[in-house]
């Protein structure tokens, strides 16, 4: 997994965890924490990201809100 994608948990305290399964042919897969979901799917913890920039992104505060 990429630095960045080691250190984003502990930066942004929303995200539980990051799978990177690009090795296998997958996506990079973020887990949130209890609570959060991603803005544009309130009903959704879990998403799959293409490449790091799209994480960055995608998991950004405005991206995600706390219910």
């Amino acid at each position: 997994m990429s630095k960045t994608l080691d250190q984003l948990p502990l930066i942004r305290s929303w995200i539980a965890y990051i799978d990177d399964e690009r090795a296998e042919g997958n996506s990079i897969i973020v887990t949130l924490n209890e609570g959060f979901y991603f803005a544009d799917e309130r009903d959704c913890g879990v998403r799959g990201f293409d490449t790091v920039r799209e994480v960055l992104r995608g998991t950004s505060r405005k991206a995600v809100v706390f219910r």
